[in-house]
């Protein structure tokens, strides 16, 4: 649970200093969702601190700029519409990664009191990526690995793997169902299916936002 406290600490901060930053001026729905979520992220935040208790990690000091690679609160000389589209495509991998990372630690969960809570907060990121990408004119799901036009190169590891087809064994593309579907049978078994994340993984992208932590 303390991967999860550090991605809500990540996302919390990220929302507040983005409605801070004025780049959303100008953009009623964008600043919308922000506010919106922004108290969602701290209401995570907070059970998650009382939660854990004693063994909560402490929250890690951020650089959103990933070491100069961003400038999503137009704090370095960026015009306002390339730090907006940064604000969106970050908030996106933000989400995205939220969202796989707790269905990949459900395992570890079972037979547990967080294993339901969790499961609470999994459904709502859901519904903040799908926001999300909706405003950035995306669909609300992912298909196969592709992270969607815009979204920074850094960012692929938060859709890798979302291209797998079998689920429990089973190839869903070889079903006789699949004769009926309109479209690629492949690409909407993809959206069909949202693939766990590892944790190491989960880490490994919160890193390249994180300055110093206690993990």
């Amino acid at each position: 649970m303390n991967l999860a406290l550090t991605l809500e600490y990540l996302e919390a901060e990220f929302y507040m200093k983005a409605l801070e930053s004025g780049v959303l001026a100008g953009h009623a729905r964008a600043e919308a969702a922000y506010m919106q979520i922004s108290k969602h992220e701290d209401a995570h935040v907070a059970f998650l601190m009382e939660a854990l208790g004693d063994s909560a990690v402490s929250k890690p000091t951020f650089d959103f700029t990933a070491g100069g690679s961003f400038d999503p609160f137009a704090e370095n000389g960026t015009d306002m519409d390339t730090a907006y589209a940064q604000l969106l495509a970050l908030a996106q991998a933000f989400e995205d990664t939220g969202v796989r990372a707790y269905k990949g630690q459900a395992g570890n969960l079972m037979n547990t009191p967080y294993l339901e809570p969790a499961l609470q907060i999994h459904s709502v990121e859901a519904r903040h990526a799908s926001e999300i990408r909706q405003i950035r004119g995306l669909e609300g799901w992912i298909t196969g690995n592709m992270r969607g036009d815009g979204m920074p190169e850094a960012t692929q590891p938060v859709y890798d793997g979302e291209e797998n087809v079998t689920q429990g064994g089973v190839d869903l593309t070889g079903l006789t169902y699949a004769d009926d579907l309109v479209g690629d049978v492949t690409e909407a078994v993809t959206q069909a299916f949202d693939e766990p994340m590892s944790g190491d993984t989960a880490v490994a992208i919160a890193s390249l936002f994180i300055v110093s932590e206690d993990m």
